[in-house]
């Protein structure tokens, strides 16, 4: 092997390492200050066993669905799950390590500062797919939901789903300017698509312009592509060119004005 490539595989090497090094060290933190773990699985959690609950006590279908009500609110809980993660633990993070300097001192050391983005985004989705899998394993062993997953519809429904909504996370990180603003923001932001993601009431039960409103939001298109996509179904074009309109916008807006000090 010549020494350009020797020196090359080194630095691939030592890069490897710093970025396990980060992911450890951003792993503990994210254990030890689990905004993420309460709001995108245990949320999740509580949701699943109440729909659960009550479902099993009041039984029948939801209106003229033909769906059991844990079988409706499953994607409903999945989406649910990824806000919190993305809405509430990622911005508050990141605006806390811009605000304390640290975003600004890791750029001394050999470690790129976008590694620290990153390994955040790892953590998340690590968040993310222990939802999905609670949500779909709970609902159908435990509380009986009737599901025929279709894995390719699932899968791209819910890389949509995330990539717009962990978009939507980072624009909060982006641009807002401190942790005292942060909270009461990302706290507005998160009840908001929790309404339009059909937590209290689902769109088809409403109708009229609301049902339209929540249909194309962020929270409300995620969950009408999982729900096609649950029941085998090809999620409707309308929802899945939302979400990746709203994925581009996000992610322009995101990257155009992110700063790291």
């Amino acid at each position: 092997m010549s020494t350009i490539g020797r020196n090359q595989k080194s630095k691939s090497d030592n890069s490897t390492g710093h970025f396990s090094e980060l992911l450890k060290v951003e792993g503990k933190l994210a254990l030890r200050t689990p905004v993420g773990i309460g709001t995108g699985i245990g949320l999740p959690v509580i949701l699943l066993i109440v729909f659960g609950l009550i479902g099993n006590v009041e039984g029948g279908t939801v209106g003229n669905t033909g769906l059991t009500i844990i079988d409706l609110w499953v994607p409903t809980i999945m989406v649910i799950g990824f806000i919190g993660i993305s809405i509430s633990a990622l911005p508050i993070t990141i605006v806390r390590y811009r605000e304390i300097g640290w975003l600004r001192r890791i750029s001394t050391t050999p470690v790129p500062v976008s590694r620290i983005l990153a390994a955040q985004l790892v953590i998340n989705l690590i968040f993310a797919l222990a939802t999905i899998l609670i949500v779909i394993f709970g609902s159908e062993l435990i509380f009986g939901a009737q599901l025929s997953v279709g894995i390719p519809y699932f899968v791209l429904s819910i890389m949509l789903s995330i990539a717009e909504i962990f978009s939507l996370g980072l624009v909060l990180a982006a641009v807002v300017p401190t942790q005292a603003a942060v909270q009461p923001i990302t706290g507005g932001l998160f009840f908001l698509l929790l309404f339009l993601s059909g937590l209290w009431i689902q769109p088809v039960q409403v109708g009229g312009v609301l049902a339209t409103i929540m249909y194309y939001s962020p929270a409300g298109a995620a969950v009408q592509a999982l729900l096609y996509s649950v029941y085998n179904y090809p999620p409707p074009y309308t929802a899945i060119l939302t979400m990746i309109g709203y994925t581009v916008i996000f992610a322009f807006i995101a990257i155009r004005y992110f700063r790291w000090e």
